[in-house]
């Protein structure tokens, strides 16, 4: 995308009776300063790039993730992680007693690769869930 260093934003004529409702936004430090640079970015003021990309979400031209959705993402994320720190302790206990000479149980390392692989199968499909909820 075009950057203009050199641009200063200008207001553009209007009708009077056109854009006449004022809304406010509290926003963060880094917020502010994010929608800032990218206003600055496209040579825009701060209220027109947000009057834009606030009409381009509600035209569905643009996705708006609802807090739900990361809710939901993070829940996903955090099960994942669980599950990944149960089967890293039984492959650690299953390399203690083979290190030690002894032999695990039958079956105990191919149920722990199978469960491995099929978690791992659940981590790609929730990443590829989160990407296409993105586009």
């Amino acid at each position: 995308m075009p950057t203009f260093p050199d641009r200063t934003p200008r207001r553009r004529s209007r009708n009077p009776s056109e854009r006449t409702r004022k809304t406010t936004t509290r926003l963060s430090d880094a917020e502010k300063a994010e929608i800032t640079a990218a206003a600055k970015q496209r040579g825009v003021t701060v209220a027109r790039f947000l009057a834009a990309a606030s009409l381009s979400a509600a035209r569905g031209t643009t996705p708006v993730h609802t807090n739900e959705q990361l809710d939901t993402a993070i829940d996903e994320l955090a099960a994942l992680r669980t599950a990944l720190a149960r089967i890293g302790n039984n492959i650690n206990q299953i390399a203690y007693v083979h290190n030690t000479g002894g032999q695990p149980r039958p079956g105990d390392l191919d149920h722990t690769l199978t469960t491995l692989l099929r978690l791992l199968a659940r981590v790609d499909d929730t990443a590829d869930t989160l990407v296409k909820k993105r586009l």
